[in-house]
């Protein structure tokens, strides 16, 4: 749980990726609860704010979930960020190609309507 103080990335960025990189290892797992903020942040040597914008990075992609009055708890495995742009792109591209036979369809159907 090393956090570098005098690193550029700001450090809610890199207790995020630490998150991450532990629940991806399989050092916490799906289902688990996290400590408190307050723990996280004592350990991490930061301010509970720090610890807390992590953490709601986190819930936004739906890795963590919180539980009112019972606490945040591993939702999911976090998607490798490249894995997850490529399967995007691909479904991108498979849209656009399905799209293009619609449109060539429609142009044939036109076309034969002309004639």
């Amino acid at each position: 749980m090393a956090i570098n103080q005098q690193s550029a990335q700001p450090l809610s960025a890199q207790i995020e990726d630490d998150l991450r990189r532990r629940i991806t290892s399989g050092e916490v797992q799906v289902g688990e609860k996290l400590p408190s903020l307050r723990s996280l942040a004592e350990d991490y040597g930061v301010a509970e704010l720090t610890v807390h914008v992590a953490v709601k990075k986190l819930q936004h992609e739906g890795v963590l979930t919180s539980v009112s009055g019972r606490g945040t708890f591993v939702n999911a495995k976090p998607v490798d960020t490249a894995d997850g742009e490529a399967s995007e792109l691909q479904a991108i591209r498979d849209e656009l190609r399905e799209l293009r036979l619609r449109v060539e369809a429609v142009e044939q159907a036109q076309s034969e309507a002309g004639r």
